[in-house]
């Protein structure tokens, strides 16, 4: 999920757990931290491997045994910082640290007005847990697959019911968390916390809805699809990406699904599947067929192929621009010989003309090619 949602979760539960009678504001703050601290994996880097941002994003800073380590160092991290919120004397070694420190520390005191007691890492220790917490369980929300259960199993763990940014999970709990830590009310807090569960318990119902009426659609067809994925689209819970394998190929389609009507489909594109006996494959052993191995074992064998300039493109279907686009997010490019040089990681997030324009037709339900489906 986006950072600023992430960020609004943990200050919501960190003040909804906060011990009674301590600092609101340090709570805010220790949970919050944490609330942050799994997505550092982004700077995980590594120049001979073009994977490396797969590897390692949501892995096993996004498990429930490391939340104890994010969690300890969110609440040692904030005492740290909340020791500046008081004037530093003439004279005294805090007279002499940087000033960029001590404005931090007051400014997050001054949040807590209502209060002047010092805080303890202790206190916090749960403030953080819960921060923690809420981003594992929000990122599981989404479709990318989080590693929450490493190291006992390497599973990507995707509960497919929210999309990656969505303005209306996020906008609510954002007003309650900050009404919250201003006026430090752990029931709005609660009130914050409340408001997301119930929307990604929506986001369940319609994507089970939007799976269930799908595969009804197929099996009418005949179609006895052999592996069928439904998955949000941003920031609504109306189109529905959806995404099914038959006879060899990929099919994707838009499944719009809207409370109380009937559900409609727009079929997409279709794209042949990478199997390890596609044409082009590098050779056996090579550093490009281990990356492509590496590469696969991501996507859940998701996995889209296609030619181009004599090299092979094999792309993660799970997810494109549109939700009717076959083409891959995100693919890999191995040329013949198969050396790390002949193998490179591809980004499409490109538009082409009147994609916005076809976005907002399913989003609206106006797209001409809609068929009912119930």
């Amino acid at each position: 999920m986006d950072n600023l949602t992430h960020a609004a979760l943990g200050i919501a539960a960190g003040i909804a757990v906060h011990r009674r009678g301590g600092s609101v504001s340090a709570a805010a703050v220790a949970a919050l931290l944490a609330a942050e601290a799994p997505d550092l994996d982004v700077f995980i880097r590594a120049a001979d491997d073009p994977l490396v941002a797969f590897r390692w994003h949501r892995h096993f800073t996004h498990s429930f045994v490391f939340m104890p380590v994010l969690a300890l160092a969110a609440a040692w991290l904030t005492t740290w910082l909340f020791c500046w919120r008081r004037k530093p004397q003439a004279g005294t070694r805090a007279e002499k640290n940087p000033v960029l420190l001590y404005a931090i520390g007051s400014w997050l005191a001054s949040w807590d007005f209502h209060r002047r007691h010092n805080v303890g890492w202790r206190e916090l220790f749960m403030p953080g847990l819960a921060g923690a917490l809420t981003h594992l369980l929000c990122d599981g929300c989404t479709s990318y697959g989080t590693m929450l259960l490493w190291p006992f199993t390497e599973t990507r763990y995707a509960w497919d019911c929210l999309p990656i940014i969505d303005l209306a999970a996020t906008l609510p709990l954002l007003v309650l968390a900050i009404m919250a830590w201003r006026r430090h009310s752990p029931r709005l807090a609660a009130y914050g916390l409340l408001w997301f569960g119930a929307y990604a318990a929506i986001g369940v119902t319609q994507q089970a809805r939007a799976e269930k009426s799908l595969r009804a659609w197929l099996d009418s067809q005949g179609i006895k699809p052999v592996r069928l994925a439904v998955k949000p689209t941003v920031s609504n819970l109306i189109v529905w990406r959806a995404v099914w394998l038959h006879e060899g190929r990929w099919h994707v389609a838009a499944v719009r699904n809207v409370p109380f009507t009937p559900t409609r489909l727009v079929v997409g594109e279709t794209r042949a599947a990478w199997t390890p006996a596609s044409v082009g494959n590098p050779p056996p052993f090579s550093e490009g067929s281990h990356l492509i191995a590496d590469f696969s074992r991501f996507t859940g064998g998701w996995n889209a192929y296609d030619r181009t300039d004599g090299a092979i493109l094999v792309g993660d279907i799970r997810f494109a621009m549109l939700p009717t686009s076959s083409r891959p997010l995100w693919s890999v490019r191995c040329a013949p010989g198969g050396t790390l040089a002949d193998t490179t990681l591809i980004m499409d997030r490109s538009l082409r003309d009147g994609d916005w324009g076809r976005l907002g037709a399913l989003l609206s339900g106006s797209d001409p090619r809609f068929i009912e489906l119930e």
